[in-house]
Order: structure tokens, then sequence, then C-alpha cells
């Protein structure tokens, strides 16, 4: 039976396969959301966090790690470090979850082999990926990941599949997760004592706003929004 062919240009084995392992994520964070009774709130993980005592800060950093499969947005558990733990100890525990995530996804792309996952891609993603491989650098990741919104998987797995090295794809995600994790932390403890939320809150505004004054990204953003449906 041929490989080829598909939606995508992906096999209807594979889909099947990946369809099983999203119902199953899908399965298991209703699970462990249950269990641990998160809800998609601050408070409720603050609440969580101080039930754990002195496990508090690992709790956080995995929940933060997985945060796929308890399916708690990214912003509320970054704002949550420094509610919880303050701005400096919440930024490096943010960091150090944000980037075991990234890592996670460099684990299971290793482990299933880059070769594999890209003949699942139709050809032309296959090629735009070959030309990722010679243009992919540390910095354009770096300030992927470093912006405040929006989901980052994308990106990293382009990377990856791409070729970036190991130790490259590290210190992207990393220095781009410590940018990203400090500023939700510190607006975090702003939250917390008052002072500095307008400073921290222009600061998080003007960052978002930078691929709009960006020549290439704002054509970009254009074209994807005049595309047809």
């Amino acid at each position: 039976m041929t490989e080829r062919g598909g939606f995508l240009g992906i096999s209807g084995r594979r889909w099947a396969a990946l369809l099983a392992l999203a119902a199953a994520l899908g399965v298991a964070s209703i699970l462990v959301r249950d269990r641990l009774d998160l809800e998609w709130s601050v408070a409720s993980l603050r609440e969580l966090v101080a039930r754990a005592g002195v496990w508090g800060a690992a709790l956080y950093v995995g929940i933060l790690t997985f945060r796929f499969a308890v399916l708690v947005p990214s912003s509320i558990l970054l704002t949550a470090s420094g509610i919880c733990f303050g701005a400096l100890p919440g930024a490096l525990l943010a960091t150090l979850g944000l980037t075991l995530s990234a890592l996670l996804k460099f684990a299971v792309a290793s482990i299933a082999g880059r070769d594999f996952l890209l003949r699942q891609l139709p050809k032309q993603w296959q090629t735009g990926l070959a030309v990722g491989d010679r243009r992919s650098t540390v910095g354009g990741l770096t300030l992927v990941c470093a912006y405040p919104f929006g989901p980052k998987h994308v990106f990293q797995v382009a990377a990856i599949l791409a070729g970036m090295p190991l130790w490259k794809y590290l210190l992207a995600v990393a220095a781009g997760a410590s940018f990203r994790g400090g500023a939700f932390a510190v607006l975090g403890e702003a939250l917390v004592t008052g002072r500095g939320i307008v400073a921290v809150s222009a600061l998080l505004l003007a960052v978002s706003s930078i691929p709009l004054a960006i020549p290439s990204s704002r054509a970009w953003l254009l074209a994807v929004r005049r595309a047809p449906a």
C-alpha cells in the first residue's frame, strides 16, 4: 500500500495515528485538569502552587512545560509566575518551563526522526524547510520566542525540521524565553504590589507592535489577511 497522497500529502494511516495521539492527549488533559482542579485563571494556579508547598516551584515548571496537555494559556501561566514567586524567581522558573517545553519538541522530533517527519509533509513544505536549513538563524528564532503573545510551537518545530542544531536551538529558545518569561513575571508581581502596572503593560504593548513597524512583517500580515479562505 502506498504512503503517498492524502490530505496535505500525509497518508491516511499517518492521519489516523495523529488523530489517535490528539485524542489521547485530549483525554489525558481532561483527567489531569480534573485531578489538579485547574481552571483558566491565575487565582486557580496560585492556590494550586500554595497547596503544593515546597514542591510548588517544581509543580509550576511541570505545568508550564506540559501546558499543551493541561490546556492552560501560556500568558496566564507566565503571569502567575510573578504572582506566585515574585519577579526574579518567577522569571527564572518561567524561563526554565518555556525552555524545557521547547526541548521536549526537539526530543520528540529527534526520536521520530527528522527525515521521517519531513517525508510526511507536502513537497512544497519540504522545499521551504530545505531553504530554511540554509537561512535559519539563532536571532530569528530568538525574536519569535521573545515575542510576548501567540503560539511558538509552529516556529520551533519549523526550526527543528529545517535542521537547526541543538545548541543553536537551545540558545535561541532560552534567550527568547528569558525575555518573555521575565516580562510576564514582572507584570505578575506588579499586579500584586500595584506598582509599575502601567509601565510593564506599555512595554508589552510596544513590543507586541514591533512587527507592524517592519515593512516585510506588515506585508506578510496583509497577505495572510487577504488570502482566500
